[in-house]
């Protein structure tokens, strides 16, 4: 076993110990044995028990679990976190559960494509102790296993003290009076994004499949596809996950889909009953945001873009990117840029009309969206690229843009996380400055000096295949 995973198999054992019921005891248990041995099905049995442990009040889980950072979508980056649940927020995430069926008919698909019943997940707001990876998301629906999310359920997360935080000296490219709404309602609209993203962005869309032996498939046979008007003559094999099938285009193409949900269902008013009932008077701000978060962060993302490998190098930055193009094609006056000098230097600022994304910007998502999400549900990788491909392309204009952005970029934001020490029969909590010095600090404070040896050598070992060698 690894040094690095030595550690985790021992504190997984100790963890045994404090665990709540039967299904987290099961699930620490699968974990183990799969950390040992490296069986994936034993992986796959901890998500199955983890699923069934329902309101816990301490959530964790474990293991490589996203695909975001490999090329090909293929390897899952290491992960874990530990959460305390907030019960008070939890309740709206569970109201928009209990009317997550009524809300999936307002979708722009057949309900042919939809899951034959949507299972009900648990989906809490947590405040996380730690999370373990290279980037803490600010919300999650896993398990990733494509067949357990089908048949079996999934939970879903809102990690509420994860959430950025904006500061309008460090957002570039916008008015003054959108700047300030973004300050004043990035919050909000991001929780209802996040709720949508999570829960019926990932959470719906049926999977047409056939067996491979016996020929069933579970689909009616009658259904037709919806922009040719013929019968299904794509579909998944019983063998093959949509991941599989998709390649690498599967990430972006995922969250486009699942952040397409969530901005399209915010022109509807039941999420904002639910999240924000006594504040009617804001809620056109609050879709505004969405909005404009969604299309700033395509603009931004450009800094991701490889003009000469033409690829993008970030699931959720492409995802934002390809909603952008959507609109900006639909209407070239629906986002507009004005070139100008600042500081010496070539600016620009991006003007979107805020009415038009409520008609013409919502039509165009909707027929997107529509596609994007029949294409995948009968496998049909050919039209799934061509059209996903169209709109990840950047133009002369928008590599002018990209430039821009380049040369305005603000540092990426860095993470410093608290410690929890155990000092006799009391767990203490100590948090650290938000600085370098406190992210170094959490950081030494938290592992055992052996440990950090163990990275050393583990680095040293690799260091033959790093870009930048040792002299």
């Amino acid at each position: 076993m690894s040094s690095f995973m030595q550690p985790v198999v021992k504190n997984l054992e100790e963890a045994i110990k404090h665990t709540a019921n039967d299904n987290q005891k099961n699930m620490v248990k699968d974990y183990i044995e799969h950390f040992l041995f490296g069986d994936m099905n034993k992986h796959k049995d901890s998500q199955r028990h983890w699923i069934k442990d329902a309101g816990p009040i301490v959530e964790t889980n474990i293991g490589y679990i996203e695909t975001y950072r490999d090329p090909l979508g293929a390897r899952a980056e290491f992960e874990g976190f530990v959460a305390l649940v907030d019960k008070e927020t939890s309740a709206k995430f569970n109201t928009l559960v209990d009317q997550a069926e009524e809300m999936i008919t307002k979708l722009p698909w057949d309900k042919a494509f939809e899951k034959d019943k949507f299972s009900k997940p648990d989906f809490t707001n947590l405040d996380l102790v730690a999370f373990a990876c290279s980037g803490t998301p600010i919300g999650i629906n896993i398990p990733n296993y494509d067949d357990i999310r089908q048949t079996e359920g999934f939970k879903n997360v809102n990690l509420g003290n994860a959430y950025p935080r904006p500061k309008a000296e460090n957002m570039h490219f916008m008015s003054k009076e959108d700047v300030d709404l973004m300050v004043k309602y990035d919050k909000e609209s991001l929780t209802m994004v996040v709720a949508l993203h999570e829960l019926l962005g990932h959470g719906t869309g049926k999977l047409f499949t056939k067996n491979v032996d016996d020929g069933k498939i579970n689909y009616d046979e009658g259904t037709l596809n919806p922009f040719t008007g013929k019968p299904i003559d794509t579909f998944y094999t019983d063998k093959e996950t949509w991941s599989q099938k998709f390649g690498k285009l599967h990430s972006g193409y995922e969250e486009c889909r699942a952040d397409s949900v969530a901005i399209y269902l915010m022109h509807f008013e039941e999420p904002y009953h639910i999240f924000f009932p006594d504040r009617n008077t804001e809620w056109d701000d609050m879709y505004y945001v969405g909005w404009l978060d969604m299309i700033y962060g395509g603009v931004k993302g450009l800094v991701y873009y490889n003009k000469d490998q033409k690829l993008w190098g970030q699931a959720h930055v492409l995802a934002s990117w390809v909603i952008f193009s959507v609109v900006r094609e639909a209407d070239k006056d629906l986002i507009k840029f004005e070139f100008v000098e600042r500081d010496g230097k070539e600016y620009f600022y991006m003007r979107v009309d805020r009415e038009k994304l409520k008609t013409v910007g919502h039509k165009a998502l909707s027929d997107f969206l529509h596609k994007l999400h029949v294409y995948k549900s009968i496998a049909d990788f050919d039209s799934g690229k061509k059209m996903f491909d169209h709109y990840s392309e950047v133009d002369e204009e928008m590599l002018k843009i990209k430039k821009i952005v380049e040369e305005w970029r603000v540092p990426r934001r860095l993470e410093v996380q608290p410690n929890l020490f155990k000092v006799g029969d009391e767990i203490e909590y100590k948090d650290y400055d938000d600085s370098f010095e406190g992210i170094v600090s959490s950081y030494v404070e938290r592992y055992e000096p052996a440990f950090l040896k163990d990275v050393y050598d583990e680095w040293f070992k690799d260091i033959a295949h790093f870009r930048r060698k040792l002299d």
